[in-house]
């Protein structure tokens, strides 16, 4: 048996680290727009709450395409805020007053072409200052489930768009090697979409399938188990290969989800084989012990 596994969000858990870059990209936005760094967060959660309002248009936009929904994944979150008030959107003016006005003005005089712009700026060097404080690792189970796992005499394959020296690192704290049956792909660029079609509905979001080279991923290792904490990015391209019978029938999809699943996931796992992104919810990997 072969188990595909995300990485972030299934090994890790991300609220430290997204707290971190979202902290980082307000403190480089504050003094564009007259505030200080936490007056400047404050309006960040604002704008954020906008977007989790509308969460089937918001997200990560790479390329022009959304490839993945705001509420899936808090890490989006800088660039989900950064591509609304690109857009010009305003929310509940009420609410919000002329602040997303005063931050695209404020980070367009400041020198950046679009409030993007300073995020992609922003977000690498935060996350690595993350990595190096020594705050961010595995979760307490990872060892534990990789030694079964090995004992039981299965394959881990972990497929991250994170870049491989990072999974590699990570691992090799906690003593795991790429060794006995567990391998580390990185910069998988789950979220490259080609051409805009072809997609499905899935509760009133538009998901992208033409994904090609997490596509060539998924064909070249067959898994019979694929996780992930993303559905648009981990598991839709996988659904997609199952429903054209290109990958086995039989092979699960899983969404890690520590916390309570939104609805939208939830529901997906009603659906017929063919036609849901997502089979069983787990709250741990140690559910990879369990299933395979």
């Amino acid at each position: 048996m072969r188990i595909l596994s995300d990485f972030d969000g299934v090994w890790t858990d991300q609220a430290g680290e997204a707290q971190a870059i979202q902290r980082a990209f307000a403190r480089d936005a504050a003094p564009l727009v007259g505030l200080s760094g936490d007056e400047a967060f404050e309006q960040f959660l604002s704008f954020y709450r906008a977007t989790l309002a509308q969460p089937a248009e918001n997200g990560w936009w790479p390329r022009g395409h959304l490839t993945a929904f705001v509420d899936e994944d808090e890490l989006l979150a800088t660039g989900a805020v950064a591509h609304w008030l690109d857009r010009g959107e305003v929310g509940d003016p009420g609410a919000l007053g002329d602040a997303p006005d005063r931050w695209r003005q404020g980070i367009r005089r400041g020198g950046f072409e679009n409030v993007e712009a300073l995020a992609n700026q922003s977000f690498g060097p935060a996350m690595r200052k993350y990595l190096e404080s020594g705050a961010h690792g595995l979760v307490p189970e990872a060892r534990e489930v990789v030694d079964e796992l090995r004992r039981q005499g299965r394959d881990l394959v972990v497929v991250s768009n994170s870049p491989t020296p990072k999974l590699a690192a990570m691992f090799a704290a906690i003593g795991v090697q790429e060794e006995g049956g567990v391998r580390f792909v990185g910069d998988a660029r789950k979220w490259w979409i080609e051409d805009p079609g072809p997609t499905m509905s899935v509760a009133g979001r538009i998901v992208h399938l033409d994904r090609p080279l997490y596509r060539e991923i998924l064909l070249a290792e067959e898994p019979s188990l694929v996780i992930g904490d993303v559905a648009s990015l981990d598991l839709s391209m996988g659904s997609a290969l199952r429903a054209r019978g290109e990958l086995s029938a039989d092979m699960r999809l899983l969404l890690r989800c520590p916390g309570e699943a939104p609805a939208w996931a939830r529901e997906q796992t009603e659906h017929g084989p063919e036609e849901r992104l997502i089979d069983a919810i787990v709250p741990s990997i140690r559910a990879l012990l369990e299933i395979a």
